[in-house]
Formats: C-alpha cells, structure tokens, sequence
C-alpha cells in the first residue's frame, strides 16, 4: 500500500513540474525552435501523470473509506523476479490471474504465497488492482 502513496506524491510532483514547464512556454518561448516538440512531449507526460495521480487518489480515498473490490475463484499465482539492472535491483512480485483480473502483490508483503493454482477469495482496490488480503481455500 505505502507504494500507491509514493507514486501518487511523485506523479503529483511531476505533473506539477510539466504544467510550469508546459506554461513557461507557452507564456514566453512561442517563438523557439522546439516549442511544438516541447508542447506535445510535455502533454503526453502530462496526461501519463494524470493517469498515475488520478487512480492513485482513488484507490487512496477507496481504502480509507473501506471500499474494496473482491473476487472469488480459481487463482493462477506467478512470481516475477526482476533480474537487477543498471541502476539497482527490483522488487519481485506476485502476479494473480482470477477471472480475467490481473492482480499485483507485494512478494515481501505476501512471503507466504507460493507458484500454484488454488482456490482462493482476493481483495484488492480497483483502479491500481493491487492485492490487499488473499484467503486460499
């Protein structure tokens, strides 16, 4: 859950950032040679940072107020290990597959889940479909 916060506050902080840029430019440097090329990269990055924020803040308000999606059926756990890269490592995680939902959980969070398919009940918040309790039958 602490991740859905960081990446809210980054993506805040970010869309921040692109609309003063997005601003500065259109306000004084029309006349740049790259003004069209800053105006459409900054507005994708934009609308990739609202997308972040924006279900970041849903699923923040959804689990103060308590509500979760559940789903009930045959799950399909994976783990994904990330091999490290350049920059670090990353985290693993556990992919579950339930009735065409696609839901990612913590591997230091959920230690206890194995590689299988069982019976299991999910709860998870719904726009960032992160796992918060799995209960395998």
């Amino acid at each position: 859950m602490s991740e859905i916060y960081s990446i809210t506050i980054l993506a805040g902080l970010g869309l921040i950032v692109l609309i003063s840029i997005l601003a500065h430019f259109l306000m004084k440097k029309r006349t740049h040679k790259d003004f069209y090329l800053v105006i459409i990269v900054c507005g994708f990055f934009m609308l990739c940072a609202l997308y972040l924020f924006v279900t970041g803040i849903i699923d923040i308000i959804n689990n103060n107020l308590g509500i979760y999606q559940s789903a009930e059926g045959i799950c399909e756990i994976a783990f994904f290990e990330e091999s490290s890269g350049r920059f670090g490592s990353h985290p693993s995680y556990y992919n579950i597959y339930i009735d065409g939902l696609n839901i990612s959980a913590d591997s230091e969070e959920f230690s206890f889940l194995n590689e299988e398919t069982v019976a299991c009940k999910v709860t998870y918040l719904d726009a960032a479909d992160t796992l918060l309790e799995i209960q395998i039958k």
